[in-house]
């Protein structure tokens, strides 16, 4: 039974690092609920690693006297399920989970890094400017930007070129990244998208990540400006470098998207409809588990 148990996870490992993201990538919803959208981008991941984990672990229990587990356990009536045989069956479990972790921490020290050279540079070519609550480099092009934990940074080009409700829009899209600490999810997003690397869920990873990110910053600076003020101000600014330490207010590919979000919100989806899918997406990683580690019915 171990054997049909490894293959269903396989099966399942597939559905979530191959079909799974190549659909939601392509759905047009996740425009309308960027929260859920990216929660669900998560839940893939971890449900690829239960499901990769745990096929190693049912492989290592492959053989004489092993028994079933879980759910699955109800096409084998009358069997017991069976604890682990021995510390070593943990070994694929352990294994499958330190690679996504490694990665991870690898994704947080350049973020770290590339914020720290940064700030030495905005010591040399910045000054902070208390009526901003910024950074104001002086630099006819305009950008605006944040590092992971701040500061917010603006040009005087950008000074220039805005007017005051388009500048205090840029300023309020990116202290909507500080306050939602979207550099967390930002290096998580980028240390999953290398782990899983050449498959469909890395690169949906590394694509959808950070353009969620922009319009849940959106969203929450919209609540405090006008959204046609953003909109406007979304073409004149951008980031120059862009860096896994920086959070730009403009620019990239998702920009007349996320002008269109603005200026013309589509409807979000209803309360029951949300419910329905943050309970999809919330056992989407238990799955595995359920199937063939958890407790068996009857």
């Amino acid at each position: 039974m171990t054997v049909l148990a490894a293959l269903v996870l396989a099966l399942y490992a597939v559905l979530a690092g191959v079909l799974a993201p190549g659909r939601l990538a392509r759905a047009a919803w996740p425009q309308r609920a960027p929260r859920l959208a990216l929660t669900a981008w998560l839940a893939l991941a971890a449900a690829f690693t239960a499901a990769v984990a745990l096929t190693a672990y049912h492989l290592a229990l492959t053989g004489p006297g092993a028994h079933a587990h879980g759910l699955l356990a109800l096409l084998e009536p009358g069997t017991r399920a069976a604890g682990p045989e021995g510390p070593a069956v943990l070994v694929p479990i352990a294994l499958a989970a330190a690679w996504p972790l490694a990665r991870i921490a690898a994704a947080a020290r350049r973020a770290r890094r590339d914020r720290t050279e940064h700030l030495e540079r905005l010591t040399l070519a910045g000054r902070t400017d208390p009526g901003l609550g910024a950074v104001l480099l002086d630099h006819p092009t305009p950008v605006a930007y944040c590092l992971h934990r701040g500061p917010v940074v603006i040009s005087s080009g950008t000074v220039a070129r805005l007017t005051d409700g388009q500048l205090y829009a840029v300023i309020q899209h990116e202290r909507a990244h500080l306050a939602g600490r979207h550099h967390l999810l930002l290096t998580l997003g980028a240390g999953l998208a290398d782990a899983f690397r050449g498959l469909p869920l890395g690169r949906g990873l590394r694509a959808q990540i950070a353009p969620l990110l922009e319009m849940l910053a959106d969203d929450r600076a919209a609540r405090s400006c006008r959204p046609e003020d953003l909109a406007a101000a979304m073409c004149e600014v951008g980031t120059p470098h862009p860096s896994p330490a920086t959070l730009p207010a403009g620019g990239g590919s998702r920009t007349l998207l996320r002008m269109r979000r603005l200026l013309r919100p589509a409807p979000r989806p209803r309360p029951a409809v949300r419910l329905v899918a943050l309970a999809l997406i919330a056992l989407a990683p238990l799955v595995p588990y359920l199937l063939t580690c958890g407790p068996t019915p009857g």
